[in-house]
């Protein structure tokens, strides 16, 4: 099995080529493959497969914990580079490559460096979701703008709620450095309000303009980016009359551009790095599902 190893802002992924759909990702080898210390190491894996009609492309993307969430926003930045650098995608008159999800069709659009490679790539992310029931979170309140979170412990948590094709729930902090992210965020994810459980989002605003960003990702942990959480922060903070439509998000990994205008699409923008490229070897791919320390 060949891999490339990449990232979109320091969120890495292995990427598997597969556009013969050959292989299978069950959760134990995803794991295995995800493991920082017995495996290659990754926040993911996205398997670029056959896709159908509309799209050539498919990304299958994985968790590290082997579970198959419906959207990645720094995941399809690397997939479009891969395809784009390699060919395996023509961009029709507009310069737009359609690339399949679980959570619908991408529209990317790329920008290449003085070498001619992808650097760059801009994804129609498609309109948020607000309706608390479709993002899923319960609520007696589908009105709020900003939903209460109880903890068992007597906290009452503020949050906004959007859907990116996958839950987040958006905190606002006074300081991302501090904020509780290892304390909140596994608790919040997995909060029975979020039936699909969630990315939690921790958000200090710095002017109409930029906020700073971490997450927590359902799946995962924190990582050093979110592209879907960068999205979900801007049009939350955004309901919340505190932002424009065009956005630095920073977050540890790097900085993405989120442009939005509330009943529009949400168009993020950020890089597609190529770290390394390599092959598995067949005899530990074949005991892969032997126990490994989870990626978290």
């Amino acid at each position: 099995m060949d891999f490339t190893l990449a990232h979109g802002t320091a969120n890495d992924f292995i990427v598997v080529p597969d556009l013969e759909d050959r292989y299978e990702l069950p959760v134990a080898l995803v794991r295995a493959l995800c493991d920082r210390r017995q495996g290659i190491g990754a926040d993911g894996v996205l398997r670029i497969a056959p896709g159908e009609a509309g799209a050539g492309i498919f990304m299958d993307h994985r968790n590290a914990d082997g579970s198959s969430p419906e959207m990645c926003g720094n995941g399809i930045r690397v997939v479009a580079k891969y395809v784009l650098d390699r060919g395996l995608a023509t961009p029709d008159d507009h310069g737009v490559v359609h690339i399949a999800t679980r959570a619908g069709v991408k529209a990317v659009t790329a920008r290449r460096g003085d070498d001619g490679r992808v650097s760059e790539v801009t994804v129609d992310m498609g309109a948020p979701v607000l309706a608390p029931a479709e993002v899923p979170f319960e609520t007696d309140d589908a009105a709020a703008v900003v939903q209460t979170v109880d903890l068992d412990d007597g906290r009452r948590i503020p949050i906004g709620v959007v859907s990116m094709g996958n839950p987040h729930g958006v905190l606002r902090v006074d300081d991302v450095g501090t904020a509780p992210v290892g304390d909140l965020g596994p608790l919040l994810e997995s909060h029975a309000r979020f039936p699909a459980k969630a990315n939690i989002g921790f958000a200090r605003v710095l002017d109409t303009t930029s906020i700073d960003l971490r997450v927590w990702e359902r799946g995962v942990g924190e990582t050093a980016a979110c592209g879907t959480g960068a999205c979900a922060a801007v049009v939350a903070l955004q309901r919340q009359e505190l932002l424009g439509p065009e956005v630095q998000v920073h977050l540890p990994g790097g900085t993405l551009t989120i442009r939005h205008e509330l009943g529009g699409t949400v168009h993020m923008t950020g890089p597609a790095v190529e770290v390394a490229t390599g092959h598995i070897d067949t005899d530990w791919l074949a005991h892969a599902d032997r126990d490994h320390i989870d990626p978290r």
